[in-house]
């Protein structure tokens, strides 16, 4: 795989000199077209052996762009605030908005490749990390991002040579810091078999790798800086190709995919979910039980560090603001965050549909309730045809790849769906009408979903088959009957605790009839 990139190849300072002028207009050039359709991040990972001039192409990438337009990220150890979230959340939170360039020295490579090179990571887990990444960046390229991954090297003797030697102030960029002084932990030849490994797994279509000998310092730069400009200019060149044909798409207002024909003819698990209730009485007695329930037992979690993660969905006028608060109550304010998720902001926009739930999720051992949740893309975006077929089917995969990440963390997710009957919904939108504390409430928006029931349902049912998993099944909620909803989440999550903290060591919390736990 490296044999390529140890013949010392080199470039003379006429050819160099020749080239560079060129490269930075065309750069620069190419750079301000990202920006006119603003429709696609760009993101750049550049790596390598240690001397190869990792930080000095970083740097001349740096110097030779726009600087408002690209922005440099270098992970370092995670800190105490990374360490209490999922791994990827750091990532997903430095990500570039559309028409600007993400520039990360070592990205999300660097730590793994030193733990397979060190020998931390066993085969396997090192495999598993690896594709995990792939996942991470195919998410990504699939979207519609440009990724472009560049392995500096160096052969073993060069590397060897290099490392004792000194650098002088460089003709180009002045006086340069270097990588040399970092080393190699794991040795040369272990972390060249952990890299090959690492850009064989993660070599996909859609985020190459570049192998580039580094030797030669203006080989080095020349070939880096023609590999970035080649890169934006046919990602430009297929954006555009891609517009045309999504305009032409629209303008032939073609059929929306045989997927929501072959929904239809799903089982339909919303009409066939039993409509339930609950006395008043018995309400009472239970919600306030299930409340101190809930109580201990997060409390507990936030001990131990277990957060936890709740999405609801529902129809409008299910009763989900209705749901939450009354589990607020049952909570400290110290110790969860309710996030509304509305009509995404221009900042949302400019970032891949996950972004804004990534940057949202809680330190460790808290709970972050979505009020409606990533599932938009596979419901209001899919129905109210925001986005193509072939976007909302590949949403099923991505969001179940997010939950996995989620929950292979240690973290609690609950998913539930407030269920109502088409009949109960009207009644409610009649009353929060003739209700002047209520009428807020009623948009037109409201009115417009109601008209799309049938597409909704389908969506939904759609949605539980393709989403329901082991690890985050759905909770479907009779909801007709307020109290009986409210009831059912608190004891889905009550028991979900339990369980969870039963997992860490905990004994279950109990409830005295006087709803004390104990």
């Amino acid at each position: 795989m490296f044999e390529p990139a140890e013949v010392g190849a080199k470039l003379s300072k006429h050819a160099f000199d020749h080239l560079k002028e060129g490269l930075r207009l065309d750069l620069v050039k190419l750079q301000q077209d990202l920006r006119e359709p603003g429709d696609v991040p760009v993101i750049l990972v550049v790596t390598g052996i240690p001397g190869a001039g990792v930080v000095d192409t970083v740097n001349l990438l740096n110097t030779w762009m726009d600087p408002r337009w690209i922005a440099t990220t270098v992970f370092d150890a995670p800190t105490e605030e990374e360490r209490e979230r999922p791994p990827f959340w750091r990532y997903w939170r430095s990500l570039p908005a559309a028409g600007t360039i993400g520039l990360y020295l070592g990205g999300w490579y660097e730590e793994t490749l030193h733990q397979a090179a060190v020998g931390r990571l066993s085969a396997k887990n090192y495999a598993q990390h690896l594709g995990r990444i792939a996942d991470f960046e195919r998410t990504l390229s699939d979207d519609g991002a440009l990724i472009v991954k560049i392995w500096l090297h160096l052969g073993a003797q060069v590397f060897k040579h290099r490392r004792k030697e000194h650098r002088d102030a460089d003709a180009l960029v002045g006086l340069r810091p270097t990588d040399t002084s970092l080393g190699l932990p794991g040795g040369y030849n272990r972390t060249i078999k952990a890299a090959g490994k690492m850009i064989e797994t993660t070599l996909k279509p859609g985020a190459p790798w570049h192998i580039v000998e580094g030797t030669d310092d203006r080989y080095r730069r020349a070939t880096v800086l023609g590999l970035v400009r080649t890169a934006l200019a046919d990602h430009l060149k297929l954006r555009r190709k891609q517009r045309k044909k999504a305009e032409k798409a629209r303008k032939k207002k073609t059929v929306e995919n045989t997927l929501i024909a072959a929904g239809t003819k799903q089982r339909n698990v919303l009409s066939t979910l039993p409509m339930r209730s609950v006395t008043h009485r018995a309400y009472q007695k239970k919600f306030h039980a299930l409340q101190r329930r809930i109580y201990d037992a997060h409390k507990k979690a936030r001990e131990i560090g277990l957060s936890t993660v709740l999405a609801f969905e529902g129809w409008d006028a299910a009763g989900k603001g209705g749901v939450i608060r009354r589990l607020s109550y049952a909570l400290n304010a110290r110790n969860y965050k309710i996030i509304p998720i509305s009509t995404p902001t221009d900042e949302e926009m400019a970032h891949h549909y996950l972004w804004r739930f990534w940057r949202q999720l809680q330190r460790a051992g808290r709970m972050t309730i979505f009020d409606r949740s990533w599932y938009g893309r596979v419901l209001v975006e899919r129905v109210d045809k925001l986005i193509p077929p072939d976007t909302w089917t590949r949403a099923y995969s991505e969001i179940n790849a997010f939950e996995k990440e989620l929950c292979g963390n240690g973290t609690l997710l609950l998913k539930f769906w407030i269920h109502i009957t088409r009949k109960e919904q009207l009644s409610r939108f009649e009353t929060r009408a003739d209700t002047p504390t209520k009428s807020w409430k009623l948009t037109a928006d409201d009115w417009h979903n109601r008209k799309k029931w049938n597409d909704y349902e389908t969506a939904v049912n759609e949605m539980v088959a393709q989403t329901s998993t082991e690890l985050a099944p759905w909770h479907l909620i009779s909801g007709n009957d307020k109290h009986y909803a409210r009831i059912q989440v608190l004891e889905i999550l009550a028991e979900a605790l339990d369980a969870a903290l039963k997992a860490h060591g905990y004994k279950a919390v109990t409830v005295s009839r006087s709803g004390r736990g104990r």
